[in-house]
C-alpha cells in the first residue's frame, strides 16, 4: 500500500466474506505474517484478520521519527482499503501501544481493543514507571527516551543477527520460566512458529524498524490512555518476565472502564492462548 514516499506492507487472512475486521499488531520486532491460530479463531467469530509491518520492518518503508500515534492513521488507511469503516484491534507486547493508539484516536472506528502483555506509557505513568522494570531494563528505556537515536543505534545493530537466526527452540528460552497453564504444546504449535517468521522478516532489511519501535514506545506516545472511551480488554500474566504484569495492572486502572483479565499461571507467550477466548473477550467488550 502506498504511504508517504514509500509503502506499507500488510497481510490479510480469513474468510473474504467475513462481516468484521480484526487488525492485529504484533510485538517488537515483528513484520506482517499470518498468525494461523488467531485467524482460525477470528474466522469462527465472523472476522477477517489483517496485520501490517510498521515502518522499517519487512517490506515497509522506514518512517524516521514515527510516534505510536502515527500508527492510527496507517491503521485507518488499511481498514479503508479492505472496505471496512469500523474494526476490532488487538496488540500484543510492543503492539499493545498501537492498539491503544487506535482506541484513543479513532473512537468512531474502533469497536473494541485488547492488549496482550502490553506495555504502559512512560510519560503518562509518571512515578509508577519506576516500578515497571528492573534496574537494567529501566536504564535501557531511559536511554531511549533521553539520548539521541544515533547514540543507541549500535546496540540494535548488534541484536539483528540474533533475530535473523531465531528459531522456535531459541525463542522458547526467552522471557524467564515456562508458562504453567498446560499450554506448552499449543505455544509451540500455534504461536512460536508465526512469531519466528515475523521476527526474521522484520529485520530482513536491517535494524531501523526495531530501533524506531522502541524509540516510539519510550517517548511520548502522542495520546493519553486516560482519554480512551472505547471498550478495552487488558490481558496479562503474572509469569511475564519481558513485560511485568504491574504494567497491565496500571493500564487496567487508568484506561476508563477497561476490563482487566489477569492469570497467575500465564506468561508472555501463553497469555494469547486460547485464541478463541481472546477473540470472545474482545467481542464481549464491544457488546
Amino acid at each position: 500500500m502506498p504511504w508517504r514516499d514509500g509503502s506499507i506492507e500488510y497481510v490479510v487472512d480469513g474468510p473474504e466474506d467475513a462481516r468484521d475486521l480484526l487488525l492485529f499488531h504484533a510485538g517488537t520486532p515483528a513484520a506482517a505474517v499470518p498468525h494461523a491460530g488467531l485467524a482460525r479463531a477470528a474466522g469462527a467469530a465472523g472476522m477477517r484478520v489483517a496485520a501490517y509491518s510498521r515502518g522499517g520492518y519487512g517490506g515497509s518503508t522506514r518512517l524516521p521519527g514515527r510516534s505510536v500515534a502515527d500508527e492510527a492513521a496507517i491503521s485507518t488507511a488499511i481498514v479503508e482499503r479492505l472496505g471496512h469503516e469500523r474494526f476490532f484491534t488487538i496488540g500484543w507486547s510492543g503492539g499493545g501501544p498501537v492498539a491503544l493508539a487506535c482506541a484513543a484516536l479513532l473512537p468512531d472506528r474502533v469497536r473494541a481493543a485488547a492488549t496482550l502483555a502490553g506495555i504502559a506509557p512512560r510519560s503518562e505513568s509518571g512515578s509508577a514507571w519506576e516500578t515497571f522494570w528492573n534496574p537494567e531494563q529501566r536504564k535501557e528505556w531511559e536511554d531511549l527516551a533521553t539520548r539521541e537515536a544515533a547514540e543507541v543505534e549500535s546496540e540494535y545493530a548488534e541484536a539483528i543477527p540474533m533475530f535473523r537466526r531465531m528459531t522456535v527452540k531459541r525463542l522458547a528460552g526467552i522471557g524467564g520460566p515456562p508458562d504453567a497453564r498446560g499450554l506448552a504444546n499449543d505455544i509451540v504449535a500455534e504461536v512460536q512458529p508465526d512469531l519466528v517468521r515475523g521476527m526474521r522478516r522484520a529485520v530482513s532489511h536491517g535494524y531501523y524498524g526495531y530501533l524506531d519501535d522502541n524509540l516510539a514506545q519510550a517517548r511520548d506516545w502522542g495520546f493519553r490512555v486516560a482519554d480512551i472511551r472505547v471498550p478495552v480488554v487488558v490481558r496479562h500474566g503474572a509469569l511475564d518476565k519481558l513485560v511485568p504484569a504491574v504494567q497491565g495492572a496500571w493500564l487496567a486502572a487508568n484506561i476508563p472502564n477497561a476490563r482487566g483479565v489477569f492469570y497467575q499461571d500465564a506468561g508472555h507467550g501463553s497469555i494469547v492462548l486460547p485464541w478463541p477466548e481472546v477473540v470472545a473477550q474482545l467481542r464481549e467488550a464491544a457488546g
